[in-house]
């Protein structure tokens, strides 16, 4: 295990790299605060369009009708030197910006006409001094660097062949964003793998041109779509608590660089094949909660030459970067995190509630009455001495005389609530996702996995559609990534010998989570269970009884 290979972060941190401009992001108008104008600049063949955002209260007088008090903030020019000339085309007061703030701001769109391609191109801030200008570039969809201040003139270098060569000359000007990249999800029961690659790595295992290197056309898109499902599918194997397992494609979509992060593309909007990403989510179902993943990535070649990987788990999340000598990415969740398995043992009918040892506490006890017997024959009393005989033989013989557990109302917690918690996590997430399987027998297989019995019937044939509608609110590609058992209101009564009672709370963590971006949703629900615990230790729902489910106020952290 490497664990010096790939860096571990905390959630609440990635969120803030989102935020800020960040790998998850291209231009997230959330940072906008931190400026006193924003430029998005989208450059195409023939065309600059500069989409700028003006706070209002350092530019109160840019909302003229005419956009004649639109300041003159930044300058376009070719490699000779040549100032190009822009159009304004609307200009709005527009809305809030939503994030940490709300800022009212002006919103303007000029374009550029460019003659030909130019091969480098200038911006020159031209805003007044003490005022703050950000930007944010993207080269035919391909973003060249995050939301970024600038403070002097810059020069872009432009590959009209492949936009993803296109750069700043700027070297602190990074693009944390770039594809291909590879996202691992773990969850209870599932990884699920969303594989980011551009059309143009993809083209020769599929033996693929396009007819217009301009634009991909619709039957072009869908074809590819099959094609590059099926082939990764079989390549880049994933291997889960050391056992390769079968990937089921989920879907494949072409994506784009959005201002909130990775974004769909429309079927009406230009591909450009030499731009064009490949968005890929394979899944994984396991029998068992992940313990350990191992990646092998296979696909490099001469401008793939490194396959960066982001692992999330739980609220943590860890990165690597796979390459020719080093192609294998290996995690475990004991060993990554520092933790010791969170499934703890039960106490046994040996051990007290205490984890003593009850031989021990039997042995001892019969020690002390053997010694106390003999201690009394040497003094010649023998009816005392039987006494401790007898007291011997007691302890050794009937140890419910002397043992807590054997006692039912010692006896009516089963097990220690953090083994239950833990067990109830991975029970009721592998029942929401049985509802995201496209399939029904698939998705009846998962069911049984935590259900059994009655319920299990009830469920699939009764309950189906009334929990979908209750999760309506996820949107059409929502589902549930976590669920949370909460401590208070936990309470476990035992029934018989393999079955008990809990009735508990817990929050259903709802998420769109694709390519490392994520808008979550929570859910309280509290239910009243039956457990049943098979002979060989498989943990299942065989009865529920639904209080209650309501919006859950806010996420915990």
């Amino acid at each position: 295990m490497r664990d010096h290979r790939h860096t571990r972060h905390h959630v609440a941190l990635c969120l803030l790299l989102t935020l800020a401009g960040g790998r998850s992001t291209f231009a997230d108008w959330a940072g906008f605060a931190q400026y006193d104008a924003v430029a998005e600049i989208s450059i195409e063949p023939g065309a600059v369009d500069m989409d700028l955002r003006l706070r209002e209260d350092p530019f109160p007088k840019a909302g003229a009708a005419d956009g004649s008090a639109v300041p003159d903030l930044l300058q376009l020019r070719d490699g000779n030197g040549h100032i190009f000339a822009g159009r304004m085309e609307s200009l709005a007061k527009a809305s809030p910006v939503q994030g940490s703030m709300d800022v009212p701001f002006y919103g303007a769109k000029i374009h550029f006409p460019v003659r030909g391609n130019p091969d480098t191109l200038t911006l020159v801030p031209t805003l007044a001094p003490g005022q703050k200008l950000g930007i944010v570039v993207s080269h035919r969809g391909v973003p060249l660097a995050d939301l970024g201040e600038l403070e002097a003139p810059v020069r872009l270098r432009l590959d009209w062949n492949d936009p993803w060569r296109s750069r700043f000359d700027d070297p602190g000007r990074l693009r944390r964003h770039s594809a291909p990249r590879s996202f691992l999800y773990v969850e209870p029961y599932e990884v699920r793998h969303e594989v980011l690659l551009r059309l143009e790595d993809l083209a020769p295992y599929l033996r693929f041109k396009p007819g217009d290197p301009q634009n991909l056309s619709a039957s072009e898109r869908e074809s590819l779509k099959r094609a590059a499902g099926d082939f990764l599918r079989a390549h880049n194997p994933l291997r889960i608590n050391g056992a390769a397992v079968e990937a089921q494609l989920d879907r494949v979509e072409f994506l784009r660089f959005g201002r909130h992060g990775m974004q769909n593309a429309n079927d009406a909007e230009t591909l450009h094949p030499a731009s064009a990403l490949v968005g890929t989510i394979l899944v994984y179902l396991t029998e068992a909660p992940t313990e350990t993943v191992e990646l092998q990535w296979e696909l490099f070649g001469p401008d793939l030459e490194r396959r960066p990987v982001t692992l999330y788990f739980g609220r943590e999340s860890f990165e690597f970067e796979a390459t020719p000598r080093d192609p294998v990415f290996r995690w475990s969740s004991e060993e990554a995190l520092g933790l010791a398995p969170e499934i703890e043992r039960p106490a046994s009918a040996a051990e007290d509630g205490r984890g003593v040892p009850v031989i021990g506490l039997r042995t001892a006890a019969a020690a002390v009455a053997l010694l106390t017997a003999a201690w009394f024959a040497r003094r010649r009393h023998p009816v005392l001495a039987c006494t401790g005989l007898a007291a011997a033989g007691a302890a050794m013989l009937f140890p419910q005389l002397l043992d807590p557990v054997g006692q039912p109302e010692a006896r009516t917690v089963a097990f220690p609530p953090p083994q239950v918690r833990t067990r109830l996590e991975a029970l009721l997430h592998n029942v929401y996702r049985a509802y995201a399987l496209r399939g029904e027998e698939a998705s009846y297989d998962r069911l049984a996995m935590s259900l059994d019995g009655p319920l299990l019937e009830q469920v699939y044939l009764r309950q189906r559609k009334a929990v979908l509608a209750r999760n309506q609110g996820l949107g059409g590609e929502g589902r549930v990534s976590r669920v949370e058992m909460l401590d208070d209101g936990l309470v476990i009564r035992k029934l018989g010998a393999s079955s008990f009672e809990v009735t508990g709370r817990w929050i259903a963590h709802g998420a769109v989570s694709h390519w490392g971006h994520s808008h979550e949703r929570h859910t309280l629900y509290a239910a009243r269970m039956v457990l049943s615990i098979a002979g060989d230790g498989t943990w299942k729902i065989t009865a529920m009884d639904l209080l209650e489910g309501q919006p859950s106020p806010s996420a915990r952290s």
